[in-house]
C-alpha cells in the first residue's frame, strides 16, 4: 500500500462520510404528561423530522542539495472527517433520547400503536447511525495510520533529474540548482540499472520527484527501460516519491538514430510503462515551439533552458 496520503482517496471518504451524516434525519418527539389522582393520563406525542444543516468541505557530475517539501494539507481533511463525525455523534444522541421517551411510554402502558412502530423505526434509525459512526471511525484510523507512516518516511530532495548528454548539457545551461542531477554523456540502459538507480535509491524520499530522460542512446533497449522502470517505480513510491518519464525528444536523421526510430521508442515505452509513472511529451513539446540542435543530437544552450522550464512547469514547481 502506497505510504503517501493520497488526497483524491480523502475526498472520496469525506464525500461518503458526508452523505451519511447529512442524509438521516433527525426525529424530535416531543411529550407531555400529566397525571392527577382520579384523573385519566393524557398524552401528546409528535414527531417532526428535521434536516440536518449541511456542513461547508469548506558537467557530467552535479552537486546534490536536499530541499524541504512542503506539506501536504492531510490533516486539514482528517479535521473535516472528524466534524462530520462529530455531526453523526449528535444526529445519534437524539435518536436515541427519543428512543428513551418512547420507551417510558411503552412502559407506562400509554403508548398507542403508531407510538409503538415509530419506536421500531427508531431503533432501525439508531442502527444505521451506529454503522455509519463505526464506518466514519474505520476512515479516520486509516487516515491516521497513513499520515503515521508518511511522517516516518524520511524526506527526499524535491526533484532528481535522470539522464544522459543532454541532461549534462541542460544542467550546464541553467547553472546551479537546488536539485539533484544524475547523468553522464553517452550512457543508456546499462549505466542506468548499474549507477544511476542506486543513486537514486541512496537519496530518494518523501516528497521527491523522479524525471527519467534516457533512451537517445540505446533505442532497442525499450523493454528492458520499461521492466526496470515500472519494478524501480513501485519501490520508489513506496518511499513517498513520484516518477515522470519524459519522452526521448527530436533528433536530426543520423546514421544511427533517426527521428522515426525515436518516435516508435516513445510509443512503445508510454504503452508498457505502469500507470503510476507521470508521461511527460516533451517531444511535441518542442515539435511545436521549435528547437535548435547543435549537432543533430545535442541542444542549444537556448533550447535546453526552454526544455528545463517545460519540465519544471510539468512538475509543477512553475
Amino acid at each position: 500500500m502506497t505510504k503517501r496520503v493520497n488526497r483524491r482517496l480523502f475526498h472520496t471518504a469525506l464525500a461518503f462520510a458526508a452523505v451519511c451524516a447529512l442524509t438521516v434525519p433527525s426525529m424530535t418527539i416531543r411529550a407531555d404528561k400529566t397525571a392527577e389522582a382520579g384523573e385519566g393520563t393524557q398524552t401528546a406525542l409528535a414527531a417532526v423530522q428535521e434536516e440536518t444543516p449541511g456542513t461547508e468541505q469548506p558537467q557530467d557530475t552535479a552537486a546534490v542539495t536536499l530541499t524541504t517539501v512542503p506539506e501536504e494539507d492531510s490533516e486539514s481533511f482528517v479535521l473535516q472527517l472528524q466534524s462530520i463525525r462529530d455531526i453523526q455523534q449528535t444526529q445519534l444522541e437524539q435518536v436515541q433520547t427519543q428512543i428513551r421517551t418512547l420507551t417510558q411510554l411503552q412502559e407506562t402502558a400509554v403508548i398507542d400503536a403508531a407510538q409503538l412502530q415509530l419506536l421500531g423505526q427508531l431503533q432501525t434509525l439508531e442502527q444505521v447511525q451506529l454503522e455509519q459512526i463505526a464506518q466514519t471511525d474505520t476512515q479516520l484510523q486509516a487516515f491516521a495510520d497513513l499520515m503515521t507512516a508518511e511522517e516516518e518516511l524520511a524526506e527526499g530532495p524535491e526533484i532528481i533529474f535522470v539522464g544522459d548528454s543532454r541532461f549534462v548539457q541542460m544542467h550546464n545551461a541553467v547553472g546551479g540548482s537546488d536539485y539533484v542531477w544524475i547523468a553522464k554523456s553517452s550512457q543508456g540502459y546499462k549505466w542506468f540499472a548499474s549507477e544511476a538507480v542506486p543513486q537514486i535509491d541512496a537519496v530518494v524520499g518523501r516528497g521527491t520527484k523522479i524525471l527519467i530522460n534516457l533512451g537517445v542512446n540505446d533505442v532497442a533497449n525499450v523493454n528492458a527501460y520499461a521492466e526496470l522502470v515500472n519494478k524501480k517505480a513501485a519501490e520508489w513510491t513506496q518511499k513517498g516519491a513520484t516518477v515522470y518519464y519524459a519522452s526521448v525528444n527530436p533528433v536530426e536523421n543520423g546514421q544511427y538514430i533517426t527521428k522515426s526510430m525515436v518516435n516508435t521508442f516513445n510509443k512503445k515505452l508510454q504503452a508498457r510503462l505502469s500507470p503510476q509513472i507521470h508521461w511527460i511529451d516533451s517531444f511535441s513539446y518542442l515539435q511545436g515551439t521549435g528547437y535548435t540542435l547543435t549537432d543533430g543530437l545535442h541542444y542549444s544552450k537556448g533550447t535546453s533552458k526552454t526544455l528545463y522550464k517545460y519540465y519544471l512547469s510539468a512538475l509543477g514547481r512553475v
